[in-house]
């Protein structure tokens, strides 16, 4: 499922969530903090200040997207459930 969003610069993005979550507002009951962490050389700047989801790994970087809507590129922020190995 994908969800449009904001990065930090007001830019817009997209969430590439898990075929379980449907909508902004379920997407939206599993944020527990975001990605807060200092701003480092090693983490790409769209992933700053991105929401945190309760049992899902993410955000992670996915590359880049064009909304068929609009034309606009965006960033994708990818959300995964976690497996066992």
């Amino acid at each position: 499922m994908l969800i449009i969003g904001n990065l930090a610069d007001g830019k817009r993005c997209v969430y590439d969530l898990p075929s379980e979550i449907k909508t902004a507002e379920q997407m939206q009951s599993l944020i527990y903090g975001s990605n807060n962490g200092r701003l480092a050389e090693s983490q790409r700047p769209e992933l700053y200040n991105q929401p945190k989801l309760l049992g899902l790994n993410g955000p992670m970087w996915n590359g880049w997207g064009t909304l068929k809507s609009t034309g606009e590129t965006v960033a994708v922020i990818r959300y995964e459930k976690p497996c066992k190995y």
